[in-house]
């Protein structure tokens, strides 16, 4: 389901999904916080462990002793910033100007050391480069998993889908539910979010909640980029990793090398998957 909000976040924390409320199912607590400048917010939640993903602003995050000064513009041009703390290890965030961060939380107490990722520590990768005549081209970036972190009990991340193109494509599903909360760049933009059999128009600041095992492709449209931040619970067992991903095996001979499609490839009777 999408989850609308045409409004911009007031400030103060706005809760989306919460773990022992609305949408408990996603097994994760997702808001955004917005911070005037001058103001602090401090946490040292005792039995969840957290993570703060600056989306706009400039903060300065306070942890072990140690001050760092993040600041971030453009969330298509700048890598993220991000504080990642274990279950009562206290933080604290000053906003400089108006600062508008992601915060996700999970029920997990394991100890490890809290820390902060940013640009130059980020994974970035280029997703469906050089197949499918491009038509698949985002950037992910992986901002901590499984292999970053093996105490975690979640992962954080974010996509640029290009203009026109698509993402999570070839369509895959996995165990693990799934949370994409979504940004335009114009803001005017708009693009569809599939899971399942469900295709919906989403929006800036729109939040799609996804069912485990349910394949969830995107599209943007031409002219817009769609940026989302993703997130995931790891299950007892079964922590997501990129094996978890299933693909639909209708659909993955279009990542085979050598691939060619219409008109590079022409038409004819046969059938699919023969020459066309």
């Amino acid at each position: 389901m999408v989850v609308r909000r045409d409004e911009p976040f007031e400030k103060g924390f706005t809760s989306i999904t919460e773990l022992d409320g609305p949408h408990s199912e996603m097994l994760l607590d997702f808001g955004i916080l917005v911070l005037e400048a001058g103001e602090t917010f401090g946490d040292a939640t005792a039995n969840r462990e957290r993570a703060f993903l600056l989306l706009d602003g400039e903060v300065e995050f306070g942890f072990d002793g140690k001050t760092i000064r993040a600041q971030r513009a453009s969330m298509l041009d700048e890598g993220p910033w991000a504080l990642h703390a274990a279950a009562g290890s206290p933080i604290e965030i000053k906003a400089y100007r108006r600062s508008e961060l992601v915060v996700e939380r999970v029920d997990n107490t394991q100890a490890f050391a809290t820390t902060l990722y940013d640009p130059s520590n980020v994974r970035s990768q280029r997703f469906g480069e050089g197949t499918m005549q491009e038509t698949s081209t985002r950037t992910v970036r992986t901002i901590f998993d499984a292999a970053t972190n093996a105490a975690s009990g979640m992962v954080l991340g974010e996509v640029i889908n290009h203009p026109g193109k698509w993402s999570s494509y070839p369509p895959h599903g996995h165990a693990h539910p799934e949370i994409y909360h979504y940004r335009m760049f114009p803001d005017r933009g708009f693009g569809f979010a599939q899971a399942g059999d469900e295709v919906r128009r989403v929006t800036t600041r729109d939040t799609l909640l996804i069912n485990g095992a349910i394949p969830h492709p995107q599209t943007a449209a031409p002219g817009y980029a769609m940026f989302y931040v993703w997130m995931i619970p790891h299950l007892p067992n079964d922590r997501f990793g990129p094996d978890s991903r299933e693909f639909d095996p209708t659909h993955t001979w279009v990542m085979e090398d050598g691939q060619r499609f219409w008109p590079d490839r022409p038409m004819t009777n046969s059938e699919a998957g023969e020459e066309l």
